[in-house]
């Protein structure tokens, strides 16, 4: 079955953190944009770096994408991971 995959908890490291060590503000500024404009989600960087589609939680909760509201409202499941193991909580 399908499914929407998004971490359970910001990671230590999360694009919507002030003090993110990843992107300085103006990347951050730029994806937060670009993200809003095409209405997609933005993947947590530890699940690209695995290879896993896993969406940012602070991105989720501040701007759940087209994905997420879809899976809602058809009852698509919503499984949360945990940012360490990437592995889904059950």
């Amino acid at each position: 079955m399908a499914e929407f995959s998004v971490m359970a908890r910001r990671c230590d490291q999360c694009l919507m953190d002030p003090e993110r060590r990843i992107v300085d503000s103006k990347r951050a500024a730029e994806i937060l944009a670009e993200t809003k404009y095409e209405d997609v989600k933005f993947i947590c960087h530890k699940a690209t770096i695995a290879g896993k589609d896993i969406a940012c939680r602070g991105h989720h909760d501040a701007m759940p994408c087209a994905a997420a509201r879809f899976a809602k409202a058809v009852g698509i499941p919503i499984v949360e991971y945990d940012p360490e193991t990437l592995e889904p909580i059950k």
